[in-house]
């Protein structure tokens, strides 16, 4: 006798996310996206059902009621430059 899975994700499909973008479902609700190897952020699916996205450095970018909505979050920040600090690059020493 084998149990058949009931959850399924739409996540990768080509149709859905550019060229390059794989989500992995690396735990039930919990699923990671990465970008030609390099990691974008991650969504966390909450009991009520509602999906929170986060971008790789760990912020929340807000509550989804769609994983797929969430997922686009997260790929919308990683296209973002967010800088490590408040302080500007003069500031840091980096020329």
């Amino acid at each position: 006798m084998s149990v058949a899975s009931t959850y399924t994700s739409p996540v990768n499909d080509l149709h859905q996310h550019p060229a390059g973008v794989l989500w992995a479902c690396v735990e039930d609700g919990f699923h990671v996206g990465s970008r030609d190897g390099e990691f974008l952020g991650y969504v966390d699916r909450q009991p009520d059902g509602h999906y929170f996205a986060f971008n790789a450095r760990a912020q929340h970018l807000g509550e989804f009621s769609a994983l797929h909505d969430a997922t686009t979050a997260v790929l919308a920040a990683s296209e973002s430059p967010t800088p490590l600090s408040g302080a500007s690059e003069d500031a840091i020493g980096v020329s």
